[in-house]
């Protein structure tokens, strides 16, 4: 293999404030100039290091990068330099023409000439963590930002020359009604958004809101989240929206181009602590933990991954199976045959169009609104069920 083109990821680690919901690696702490010049060091360290790595173990010769995606974190408390560094550094060592360049940014960390100056240096998509347009929503969301703040945020974003940005939310916290969530997104509509995501509330281990409500959501039950899905696809459906991933809704041609590469299972390269990647077979992931990553790269000078995986064929076909079944066309029964040397239990993907669940249509299967809800259990299913 010669020649490879890989998204490119980069995780800011760095937050105002460590949300109560959030399980992503990331630190409050205030970002000196020293920090952010120090965590530029490390990360030019990372990519030339991981060009030697990829030439060794696969003799590749050419690498070129397809798209960028800075996430967090809060890559927007990063200056506007830090990145312009980084991005002539990138074009300076390898092939970097990005079609996508994408930052994530929290609304109160925004401001009109930080936002120019992000366009200006090549990012030509923004993630807007809006998490909710109700007041409400934000309180109990813990969130640093209020309405204003966001309404702002949009302001530099569409002054600024930004065609391309999403709208992110959280769905399914404690008091959001099916009115408020309807009120919520028309009033998102108002500013035209390309892209939104709509993720439901999760309470996940080791976060501040698993500890305080036990890891249960008693405050929704199954019925009445069924409803709030109903109404995010509904409206949006309606306004032009195409729902092409469980999370993701976009108007035609604004699709995620990087979060496309990781659910096709093309090749990506992660950089700064937790960030995982995968090139081939081999899988490999950086340690949560800053000062290691520091200390590996620029005091012994050698990379910080250190979880590294095989994946075989058997291995491949799963995660086939769970990324393809997260996008709106699903997976083809042929190329799981063809490319993995797997199959599926014919009785069971019987059964799950019986219960309507899944939908098939010249070899290829994909999930229906009813199936989308319960994605990781159909998917532990069809793993059981896979053969060769």
């Amino acid at each position: 293999m010669e020649k490879i083109s890989s998204g490119l990821y980069l995780h800011v680690p760095f937050c105002l404030k460590k949300c109560p919901y959030c399980d992503f690696y990331s630190l409050s702490i205030k970002v000196s100039k020293y920090l952010e010049n120090k965590y530029l060091k490390a990360i030019k360290r990372e990519l030339s290091l991981l060009k030697s790595f990829l030439e060794k173990k696969f003799e590749i010769k050419s690498l070129s990068f397809i798209t960028f995606y800075a996430g967090g974190g809060t890559p927007s408390l990063l200056s506007p330099h830090f990145y312009e560094d980084l991005f002539n550094f990138l074009v300076k060592n390898f092939k970097f023409s990005p079609k996508e360049l994408t930052i994530e940014a929290n609304p109160e960390t925004l401001t009109l000439e930080k936002t120019k100056a992000f366009y200006e240096i090549g990012f030509n998509r923004i993630s807007l963590g809006v998490q909710s347009f109700s007041q409400r929503g934000l309180k109990f969301l813990g969130r640093l930002h209020n309405l204003r703040d966001i309404f702002k945020a949009l302001e530099f974003i569409l002054k600024s020359g930004f065609k391309n940005f999403s709208l992110d939310f959280i769905f399914g916290w404690k008091g959001q009604g099916e009115k408020t969530l309807k009120k919520e997104i028309l009033k998102a509509l108002e500013y035209k958004p390309p892209h939104l995501s709509f993720y439901e509330l999760t309470l996940e281990k080791g976060t501040v809101f698993y500890q305080i409500f036990k890891g249960k959501k008693y405050w929704i039950k199954e019925e009445r989240l069924l409803n709030l899905y109903k109404i995010i696809e509904e409206t949006l459906k309606i306004n032009g929206y195409e729902r092409y991933e469980i999370s993701n809704y976009a108007l035609a041609g604004f699709k995620c181009k990087h979060n496309l590469i990781y659910w096709e299972l093309k090749p990506y390269l992660g950089l700064g602590p937790s960030a995982v990647s995968r090139v081939e077979n081999l899988r490999w992931k950086n340690p949560k933990d800053l000062n290691y990553y520091f200390e590996s790269l620029l005091k012994e000078n050698k990379l910080p991954l250190k979880i590294v995986e095989n994946l075989d064929n058997c291995e491949f076909a799963k995660e086939y199976i769970f990324m393809g079944l997260r996008l709106q066309e699903g997976i083809s029964l042929k190329k799981l045959k063809k490319k993995y040397n797997y199959s599926l239990s014919e009785e069971i993907l019987d059964t799950l169009i019986k219960e309507k669940l899944i939908e098939r249509k010249n070899k290829k299967i994909r999930l229906t609104f009813e199936g989308k809800l319960l994605h990781n259990q159909i998917v532990l299913l069809l793993w059981r069920s896979l053969y060769n």
